[in-house]
């Protein structure tokens, strides 16, 4: 039973470094719908998150949810918008995407949507023992092969924490 969960929630969502433009806000995503673009104003998350506690063997993963053994991943989405508004595309040669590129169409610099993260993940375990950790991200907006600015890109992190038991 100690290496289970009982609680866990995300508390002290902080953007370190804020963008210049548009507002950034960080997103519960249910991983069935990770690819797909859209998002319900309900996930957007305020100021904390709390996740229900399944012991389960198939529960709905809408909502956010883990398996009390951690079998699922915490799966969040930042989005930033309203980056430019009011804005008038001439060239009506080329289709509109809402990707990256568009942002490149609108004359929007990488320096001007840069933004961190941060948040404390909180855990307890069946045992009332009391855990949290720091967790600290840069958005992703260019690497060594690409950019965001040509459409898209893809990074994987692997993200080190330590967790403190701290009761």
């Amino acid at each position: 039973m100690e290496n289970t969960l009982k609680e866990v929630s995300i508390q002290n969502i902080q953007f370190n470094t804020k963008p210049n433009l548009g507002e950034p806000n960080l997103y519960f995503k249910s991983i069935n719908q990770f690819s797909k673009s859209e998002l319900k104003d309900e996930n957007k998350i305020q100021d904390y998150l709390d996740f229900s506690i399944s012991s389960e063997d198939s529960t709905s993963l809408d909502t956010p949810t883990l398996y009390n053994n951690l079998a699922n991943p915490i799966t969040l989405t930042y989005i930033n918008s309203n980056i430019k508004t009011d804005y008038t595309i001439t060239d009506t040669s080329v289709p509109i995407t809402y990707d990256g590129s568009l942002l490149k169409r609108c004359n929007v610099s990488l320096q001007n949507i840069q933004a961190r993260v941060s948040f404390d993940i909180y855990i307890t375990n069946n045992l009332d023992q009391k855990f949290k950790s720091s967790v600290y991200l840069d958005i992703p907006l260019e690497n060594e092969e690409n950019s965001i600015l040509n459409g898209s890109i893809i990074e994987r992190k692997t993200i080190n924490t330590t967790f403190y038991r701290y009761e």
